[in-house]
Parts: C-alpha cells; structure tokens; sequence
C-alpha cells in the first residue's frame, strides 16, 4: 500500500523505532511519556478497583447502594475535570507542559494519602475531590502529551504503542498490585490499615515519578489561547465539528471509549465481590480474584495494542474506526451476558473479547482526533475531545451505578456494549457517506474508506 503524501514524515524530526517524533521531541522525552502513562494509568485504575474493598471493609456501606456510590464518586470527579480542563491547558501554556504535569503527579499522590483515612461517606466525597484535583493535572497532561509528541505518517503505531504501555501498566495492577492489600493482610495488619498502606505504599511512588517527569519530558506547550473558559474551547472544538464530521465523530469516540475502562473497572470489581460475599469469600479475597479475570482482559487487550495500530494506518480510516467499534460492541455485549464470573470458559472468552474492543475504541479515537485536528485550532479539538472524554466517564460511571444497582451486576456492561454500538453505527452511516459522494473531508486527506 503506498504512503498518502499528507502522511510523509517531516525528517527534521528523530525516529523512535517505528515512529517519527515531533520535532523538538528527544528518544528520551518519548521513552518517559510511555512510562509515565504506564504508570499512572496502573494507578487510576488501582483506585477504581479497590473502592468496593474500601466501602465493604472501611465505610461499611450496605451492598444495596455500592453501586450508586461508585457511580456518584466517579460523576463528582469528572465534574472537577470538566471544570479545570481549561485551566490547565492555560497553565501549562504560561508555564510549560512538564511543569503543570508534574505538579499534577504531586498532587496525584497526596490523593492517596488522604483517600483511604475517609471513615464517612461524607469524608469520602472531600478525598475524592482532592483526588480528582490531582487526577485533572496528570490525566489532561498525558492524553495532550501523547497528542503532540507523535508525527501523522505513525500515529497508529504509535497510539498502538501507547495502549500497550496503558495496558501493560493495568494487567500489573490487577494481576499483582490488586493483590496488594491480601499480602498486607497476611503480613498480620488488619484489613482497615491493609487498605491504607496499599494506597500510602503507591502515593510514595507517584512522588518519585514525580521527580523522573521533572527531568525526563520536554518543556513544550501547545497553541492553547490561556484565556479561553471550557465554553469557549468546547465552543470552538464543535464549530471544527460541523466542518469536519469526522472530528464529531471522534468526539463520539471519546465519549463512549473513556466510558468504557471506566465502567468496567468500578464495576467489574464491584460485581465479583459481591458474588464472592455471596458464596463466602472475603473482599480481599474476591478482590485477587477480580484482578485475575480483569487482568487477562487487559493482557488480551494489551497484546492486541500494536495489532490495531498497525490496522489502522493500513486500513482507510473509516474502515478502521468501524472495525475498532464493532469489536468493542461485542466485548461489552459478551460480558453483560455471563451469569456466572467464576468459572466458564463464556468469562473467559468475553474478558478477552472485551479487552480487544476496549483497546481498539480507545486507540482508534486518539488517531482520528489527532489526525483530523486541524493546526489553526488544534488546541481547541483536543480540549472538546478530552472534556467529552470526561463527560463520558461522568455521565456512564454515575448511569452506571444506577443500573448495576437497579437492573442487575452485568447491566452497565450491556449499556457500554450499546453505547459503542450508536458509535459503531455513526461511524458505518459516515464510511457509506463519504464512499458515496466521495466529498475530501475538509483540512485532512479524503481517505474515503
């Protein structure tokens, strides 16, 4: 297949392996960003996963409404995000992308410090606002970080690349780190200080990443107008929108694909504890468990990382996009119908499948976005693409907890599985569309695929 000439490499940057880096962009700069998404991205999920242990064994809140609460917990923290977004992109436009990501790092973990000492829902409400000041800073500046460093002609690879280390960072935290409040356990702490040295024994590690961010990223800042309000960014991201369609499907994209890791890590956790309370099993326990099954979607996932990417830069992107949604349609869909999360090869076969579709969702949205972008407003795309990823995970993390508490444990996964499939759906009406008028889409390449 010959390489489109909107995709040919600017040589004034280096190469990394397969990919070309944006200029000024160091081997070393783009070896830490990898890193530091590993590593957080480990550590958001930890957070997630232990809540059902910290409202069992902490807060004692009645099984009845855990699932409310997650979804509220995760509603309030997308909120906070929605709200700084702009700000941050206007402070690390004054004073640099790595110093806005490092103090959010900083902040990250001294979240962890105070989230586990909550002994009242109340207390826990505060902890998770403190929390989600740090999550803003860090979260926004990797996702933008990802964005820039990359040249177009390996944005696949590349975003590939960036899902396996996502990926890898979360099969560490649910086939090891998940474990980590069993062995505080067994080493004769009681399951209240079990919980809270987990968090305090990772709030350590994120102040020494912290201090590797300081002197391994690149000081760069992107065309963000620093007084622009989240209105006026969202404002400009959808009037990009109604020129290119295929910038609002991107942010459809976002919606659903940060949805997704979010709904299945809050409440996949959630559904095998109950269920191991059910049949007798501790939350710690139920909690290694979890992190078995979930741990082999993310393996699954984090192995079909590269796959995708390499299929998206081959495929025309349309095509791609659909491949990516059709598969996590399934996923999803395959996982609300299992009964028994135990045994089976049916769980097996549905957290592999949900593993791939989640990965694909979630690569396939950051190529499009970053691609499509156009450079007169760039800043302003990615800021609507990252608040309609928050919006996302507000909206289907807090709907989430509402049917998982009122339908049933696996009914979240069956909405995800139909809120990708209206995405999935999007994307085929705009292939056919482009296929039929063969109309360039505007600013970009008129890949019709």
């Amino acid at each position: 297949m010959s390489r489109r000439p909107e995709y040919e490499p600017d040589t004034s940057g280096i190469r990394l392996g397969p990919f070309w880096l944006t200029p000024g962009i160091s081997r070393g700069n783009a070896g830490i960003l990898l890193f530091s998404g590993f590593c957080l991205i480990c550590l958001f999920t930890f957070n997630a996963f232990v809540q059902p242990y910290l409202l069992q064994e902490v807060l004692h809140v009645p099984k009845a409404r855990q699932g409310s609460l997650i979804g509220m917990l995760g509603f309030v923290q997308e909120v906070i995000v929605i709200l700084l977004v702009s700000f941050i992109g206007a402070s690390s436009d004054r004073l640099g992308r790595r110093v806005v990501y490092v103090a959010g790092v900083c902040l990250l973990g001294l979240g962890f410090v105070v989230y586990p000492l909550a002994e009242t829902e109340l207390q826990l409400f505060g902890a998770r606002i403190f929390y989600a000041f740090g999550f803003a800073g860090a979260s926004v500046m990797l996702h933008v970080c990802i964005a820039e460093y990359s040249q177009e002609s390996s944005r696949g690879r590349w975003m590939g690349t960036v899902g396996f280390f996502n990926g890898l960072g979360v099969v560490l935290m649910a086939l090891l780190l998940s474990r980590l409040p069993a062995w505080y356990v067994a080493a004769g702490f009681d399951s209240v200080q079990a919980i809270r040295l987990s968090y305090w024994t990772f709030a350590a590690y994120l102040l020494a990443l912290a201090i590797v961010l300081r002197f391994g990223l690149s000081p760069g800042t992107v065309n963000i107008n620093r007084r622009d309000s989240s209105l006026k960014v969202a404002t400009r991201g959808f009037a990009e929108a109604r020129r290119n369609p295929r910038i609002l499907l991107a942010y459809g994209m976002a919606f659903a694909s940060r949805g997704d890791l979010a709904v299945l890590t809050a409440f996949f956790s959630l559904w095998l504890v109950q269920r191991g309370n059910e049949l007798g099993l501790s939350a710690a326990e139920s909690t290694a468990k979890a992190g078995m099954l979930f741990g082999l979607s993310q393996l699954a996932g984090l192995l079909w990382s590269y796959p995708i990417g390499i299929i998206i830069d081959r495929l025309p992107r349309m095509t791609a996009m659909c491949v990516a949604f059709g598969l996590a349609t399934l996923g999803y869909l395959a996982l609300g119908q299992i009964d028994n999360p135990f045994g089976g090869a049916p769980m097996l076969f549905a957290c592999v499948l949900v593993g791939m579709g989640e990965s694909s969702a979630v690569i396939s949205g950051g190529v499009l976005v970053g691609q499509e972008a156009p450079a007169r407003s760039r800043g302003a795309v990615l800021g609507t693409f990252s608040l309609m990823g928050a919006a996302g995970i507000m909206l289907l993390t807090f709907t989430g907890g509402i049917v998982f508490d009122r339908f049933g444990q696996t009914a979240p996964f069956t909405m995800m599985g139909l809120v990708n499939g209206v995405v999935l759906i999007a994307a085929l009406i705009l292939r056919q569309r482009e296929i039929t008028t063969a109309v360039p889409v505007p600013d970009r390449q008129s890949d019709s695929g």
